[in-house]
């Protein structure tokens, strides 16, 4: 159930990113102010929706739900429970969703800045963050999915799928493989979200310099808005 709630969450924010991506897109080139606010609605309900599937990755790792693939590659019996939370970055599926989780917070942030100033940008950093944001998601859904379970054919055989095969049960082992050693070290607890807080941030910067070519805004206000978001990075 935790599983497909958030794989769901996935493919709605999917979705969402893709309508935002149209929806910029066609309030810039109408002018038509109504489908821009629609765009950074959008962009603003990616966070609370990545939240969720944040959230159901870590309870199903702090639960020991081995049946999920992904908690049974990165976490054991032994692990303690803020091991188990930051295995949420332990392994390539978990970190693309931590990504994606941090992305959308920048690109809300920034879409909560007052934009009376700078309304021709605000259609192309939406356009460009949700490219982004877009992009990091289909690697979850289509390559990388964190949710996918783990299945007993008929033959003894395990295979993985976020769906039951036909004729297989369920298959959820004793223990897991654990946390990779190196990961347990507290340096390396806190090194990945800091290297993911200073790639993301700096989309923001990328979105920004877009929308200056795009508008030939060639001043250098897109220079100043970015000035602390490059800072931050």
């Amino acid at each position: 159930m935790i599983a497909n709630l958030g794989y769901g969450t996935l493919i709605i924010t999917f979705l969402i990113s893709l309508f935002g991506i149209g929806a910029a897109y066609y309030g810039a080139r109408k002018n038509d102010h109504a489908w821009i606010a629609s765009a950074r609605n959008a962009m603003l309900l990616t966070w609370p929706l990545l939240t969720i599937s944040a959230l159901s990755i870590i309870y199903l790792l702090v639960t020991n739900a081995y049946e999920v693939d992904y908690v049974a590659s990165v976490t054991s019996n032994s692990m303690p429970i803020y091991l188990k939370v930051t295995a949420l970055w332990g392994g390539q599926a978990g970190s693309l969703i931590f990504w994606s989780w941090l992305m959308a917070a920048f690109a809300s942030a920034v879409t909560l800045r007052k934009w009376d100033r700078d309304q021709e940008f605000l259609p192309w950093v939406i356009i460009v963050s949700l490219v982004t944001l877009a992009f990091f998601l289909s690697l979850s859904i289509f390559i990388e999915n964190p949710f996918v379970r783990l299945w007993q054919t008929s033959s003894g055989q395990i295979t993985t799928a976020m769906l039951q095969p036909a004729g297989s049960i369920l298959f959820k082992p004793a223990d897991g493989s654990g946390l990779n050693p190196l990961l347990r070290h507290p340096g390396m607890i806190i090194h990945p979200p800091m290297l993911y807080l200073g790639f993301v941030s700096f989309v923001i910067p990328y979105a920004f310099a877009i929308a200056a070519l795009v508008t030939g805004r060639t001043d250098d206000r897109w220079i100043r808005i970015t000035r602390r978001w490059s800072l931050v990075a």
